[in-house]
């Protein structure tokens, strides 16, 4: 053998070792970057009481489950991030809807009133029953936008449009 194919054989060498070497330090198992993100979450005040299901697969963490806000659904995310070993986060946190408020219908209608007087709008008639506005009475094209709005405003369940544009 002369000194050129000993130098090839020897840098082939190397470049193997060198790449075995990579694949030895692969980071953590998915398992354990699982029970890291888990972990994390669970010493949050914030998130320790929602139920938030962590799944790993190939360092890319997917996060699924209800939180109260999209302040904390971001959190989660930040925390997970923050992990050593996390390759990405997929965040599939919903957060909780918020509810309907519905007025009664005595300040339903004293609502809608003076939502309608604020936009200008005169001559139409308000009722109420059961969370449901109903609006009567002629009205300028024009105006129709501003009327419904005013009642919309209100937050009823409903509002029936029984109005005569003009």
């Amino acid at each position: 053998m002369n000194k050129t194919s000993i130098r090839v054989i020897i840098q082939v060498s190397l470049l193997l070792l060198a790449a075995f070497l990579s694949g030895c330090n692969r980071g953590p198992s998915d398992e354990t970057l699982t029970q890291n993100v888990r972990a994390k979450l669970s010493a949050d005040s914030s998130l320790a009481t929602q139920v938030i299901n962590v799944s790993t697969k190939d360092a890319v963490v997917t996060l699924v489950g209800t939180v109260n806000s999209d302040l904390e659904k971001s959190r989660a995310e930040e925390l997970a991030r923050s992990v050593e070993g996390v390759k990405s986060i997929t965040n599939n946190l919903q957060p909780k809807p918020k509810p309907v408020v519905i007025a009664p219908d005595d300040p339903l209608k004293t609502a809608v009133v003076a939502n309608l007087t604020k936009y200008g709008i005169t001559g139409i008639t308000v009722s109420v029953a059961n969370g449901e506005v109903t609006l009567e009475g002629a009205l300028p094209r024009a105006k129709l936008q501003d009327a419904m709005k005013a009642a919309n405003e209100a937050h009823p369940k409903k509002v029936n449009n029984k109005l005569n544009l003009k």
